[in-house]
Parts: C-alpha cells; sequence; structure tokens
C-alpha cells in the first residue's frame, strides 16, 4: 500500500523531492483501516507538513485503497526492522571477497574520520584517548569505553579509528552493534554454525562494538560476548565500546562483563558548548558544500543545544530548503523562517508545564509524578510525563531523571520506551497521548 503511494507521489512530485523526503520515509504497519509511516527526523516531517505533502499523502490513501484508509506519521530514528539484517563485521583485508558482495550493508561510513570530528571541551578527552588507540592499538587504553547521549558523536569517534587503523595500520576490524552481533549469534544457534560465528567475530585484529547497552537482559549473547571478549583481550588486541550509559547504570548485565568494561579505560561524551557547537556547523556546512552566513551559523549553533545530531538535522533541513527554493546562500533571516517552528518546539515547552498538562489530564497530582510513588496510575502519569518531555524539550535524559527524583539514565529510556510501545499496541494509552501532544502543540504553535 505504502509503495503504491509513492509511485503515485512520483507522478506529481520531481525526482529531487522524492530522494529528499519520499524515500527516507518508511512503512511500519499498513492495512485497510490505517498505514502507519516511520519518519527519521522531526526536521524532514516539519518540512513534509509545511510543504503540504503530509497532505497530498494523506489524501491519496482514502482515493487509492478505501474511504476509510488514514495514514498516520511517527517520528522513529531508527531504521524499520526490515533495514536491520546484521551486516558482515566490517574489515581491512582478510575478508575482502565478503565484503565485495555485500558492500550495500558496509556500516563503516567514510566520512567518519578524526579530520571531520570537531574537538572542544565537552569530547577533547575522547577525541585525545581515541587518537592514542588509533596510532597504538591494543597498548594503554584497552578496553576503551565511550558512554554519552545519543547523537554526541560516540559511533563518529568509534568509526573513526577503524577507518584510520584500516588505512594506516593495515588491520582487520570487526565493527558492528551489539544488536547486530546478538542477531548474528541467534543465526548461528539456529543452524549450529557456533563455533564457525566465534572463529570469525574472533579473528580481526580489533574489536568495536557500538551500543553494547542492548545486551541488557539477553543472557546467552552475554555469555558468548563474554568469551569474545576474553579472545580478544588476552591476545592483547584493542577493543572500544560505545554506550548510552556508565557500565555499572546498564541493568541487567553479567557483573564479570561490567568488571572488564571498567578495567581498562571509561570516558564520557558531553553535549557541546557554543563554541564547539559553532564549530560542528561551520564544519558540516562545508562538508554539505553550503554556503551559510556567519550569522545563520551563530543562530544555529545558539538555538540548538541538545547534540550534534540535532545540529546536524537543522543544516540538512535548511540545505534542502534553500535547494528547493533556489536560495544560494543562506542568511539569518531564511534560517529563523526555516527552522523557527522546530527551535519553538525545543524552547518554548518546558518539563515543569509538560508535568503540570500531564497531571491535570490524568487527574493526578504533579507532586506525586516526581515522587516516588509507585501506584499504576502514578507511574503511568510519570513515564507519559518523561516521554513527552524528552520529545517537546532539549533536557538530557540524565536531567529529566534529576527532575523525576534523582532517577538514573537507564530509568528514563525504560520509561520512554515503555509509552512508545504502549502507543503501538494500546488504543486508549495511544489517544492520551495523542490528546497532549495536541495540547502541547497548541500551546507552542508547532506546525
Amino acid at each position: 500500500m505504502w509503495n503504491r503511494i509513492v509511485e503515485e507521489l512520483k507522478k506529481t512530485n520531481s525526482e529531487g523531492i522524492i530522494n529528499a523526503f519520499i524515500k527516507p520515509l518508511f512503512v511500519i504497519k499498513e492495512d485497510r483501516e490505517k498505514i502507519i509511516v516511520g519518519c527519521p527526523s522531526e526536521q524532514i516531517l516539519h518540512i513534509l507538513k509545511k510543504q503540504g505533502w503530509v497532505n497530498q499523502i494523506k489524501g491519496l490513501a482514502p482515493y487509492l485503497f478505501d474511504e476509510t484508509t488514514t495514514v498516520d506519521f511517527v517520528i522513529q530514528h531508527v531504521e524499520p526492522e526490515e533495514n536491520l539484517q546484521p551486516p558482515l563485521p566490517f574489515n581491512g583485508d582478510k575478508h575482502k571477497k565478503s565484503l565485495e558482495v555485500e558492500s550495500s550493508k558496509n556500516i563503516i561510513s567514510k566520512e567518519f574520520t578524526f579530520d571531520n570530528f570537531v574537538s572542544g571541551p565537552s569530547n577533547q578527552t575522547v577525541y585525545a584517548a581515541s587518537m592514542g588507540i588509533a596510532r597504538n592499538p591494543g597498548t594503554n587504553y584497552n578496553p576503551f569505553f565511550i558512554y554519552g547521549d545519543s547523537g554526541l558523536g560516540k559511533t563518529h569517534i568509534i568509526q573513526a579509528i577503524a577507518n584510520h587503523v584500516m588505512k594506516n595500520k593495515n588491520m582487520s576490524v570487526c565493527y558492528m552493534t551489539a544488536k547486530q552481533l546478538m542477531m548474528d549469534y541467534i543465526s548461528s544457534l539456529s543452524d549450529n554454525s557456533t563455533d564457525k560465528f566465534r572463529n570469525e567475530v574472533t579473528g580481526y585484529d580489533m574489536l568495536l562494538i557500538d551500543d553494547i547497552q542492548f545486551l541488557s537482559k539477553k543472557a546467552a549473547t552475554q555469555e558468548e560476548f563474554f568469551n569474545i571478549f576474553g579472545s580478544y583481550h588476552t591476545k592483547g588486541k584493542q577493543i572500544v565500546l560505545t554506550s548510552d550509559r556508565y557500565p555499572s547504570e546498564i541493568k541487567d548485565i553479567d557483573n564479570r562483563l561490567v568488571s572488564r568494561f571498567i578495567m581498562g579505560v571509561t570516558l564520557d561524551i558531553k553535549p557541546p558548548e557554543y563554541e564547539t557547537r559553532l564549530a560542528i556547523v561551520m564544519k558540516k556546512a562545508e562538508l554539505y558544500k553550503m554556503k551559510i552566513d556567519d550569522e545563520a551559523a551563530k543562530f544555529v549553533a545558539v538555538n540548538l543545544k541538545n547534540n550534534v545530531r540535532e545540529l546536524e538535522g537543522a543544516l540538512k533541513t535548511l540545505q534542502i530548503s534553500s535547494e528547493l527554493m533556489g536560495i544560494e546562500t543562506i542568511y539569518k533571516s531564511f534560517a529563523e523562517d526555516i527552522l523557527k517552528d522546530m527551535i519553538k518546539k525545543k524552547s518554548s515547552m518546558g518539563p515543569d508545564q509538560i508535568i503540570k498538562m500531564t497531571s491535570t489530564y490524568l487527574n493526578v497530582k504533579a507532586n506525586e509524578i516526581v515522587s516516588n510513588k509507585r501506584s499504576k496510575q502514578i507511574s503511568l502519569s510519570r513515564q507519559i510525563a518523561m516521554y513527552l518531555i524528552k520529545k517537546y524539550t532539549s533536557v538530557t535524559l540524565k536531567n529529566i531523571g534529576n527532575i523525576f527524583g534523582g532517577r538514573n539514565h537507564a530509568t528514563v529510556i525504560s520509561s520512554i520506551s515503555k509509552v512508545e510501545f504502549m502507543i503501538m499496541n494500546d488504543a486508549n494509552i495511544k489517544k492520551i497521548i495523542e490528546k497532549l501532544e495536541r495540547e502541547i502543540e497548541e500551546s507552542i504553535n508547532v506546525f
């Protein structure tokens, strides 16, 4: 059904528009009653709404299928499930033939280099340590554990290490996410090839695993990874891991693994300060071949404070919008107009207001939502408030936890994930969330 809609859109929109805005969309669920479409960023969805394509898509569904067919758009920053096929571990020369065959699944980006990484006070220690590892892998920083909120550059820095050692050290690198590791391991169990899997993963010169927190509650994969980790470490091979939280804050993970994660060097990446954000804007604009005025660059850096990914999203929005409108140089006035709703969304609604709205709608006192009380209604209200604060403000996960009685980073993530699951599976909760979202958006005039 979604493919049919895309084909219809191609008849009335240019290939450039289709590639820029429609191609990134993906179907999450579809039937004659409802089509749920995933959008990888708020910025793209905003442009789609502003240019009228959301209404066009919603109008096509009843025309093409059934008069009651509706289309809902949701922000989903991860790839759709069908695109999450586990790639083969990326490497230098040892498996060149298989890499050529699987080139479409290559998950190391050549753009993620040390030259393209903007270093500042928020990340300079991690940057310096990573450079040291790339120059002398397996020596002083092993294992190396990097943690911090999403969008701060952890994947960039770990892949920069990989790119450097493959180019300058002629070393082979096993790089994958923890989820991909688990999927490959499960696949090996299903076809009785665990020895082959283990030999392949341990056959490289360096091991790099992204998002290691995903091993939480995966006991069998944890046991397998414990052995893989040991194989690399005893041979003096470099191990680099990333996570969205400190090792001891990862719930439901073997203490033996935690002790090994912290036996080397553990460093965190913090949100970039203004000077670093401005440098990132200028560097990314250069990479994107954008002409952006100094005042426009400062405007972006001042107003988007949360993480690097947010800055990149704003720049891509400006780039695409300027191309569509035939504008060569992006000035501050143009940036203000294009990004005003996104910036307003991130700045005009505070956590206290969201908590108050949630408490009023769910008939729970605001002070109970931020308390340690655990009744079903209070816990649900708390989870919903956390979800909405994350969605509509730039407050970090750590600070969200602080707002709700000093809860840790992992608890906040778990609460948000539970709400996302309920939205997809509980019609009543979905209605509650949609009602609160409408109230929030109306109060800040978003879209």
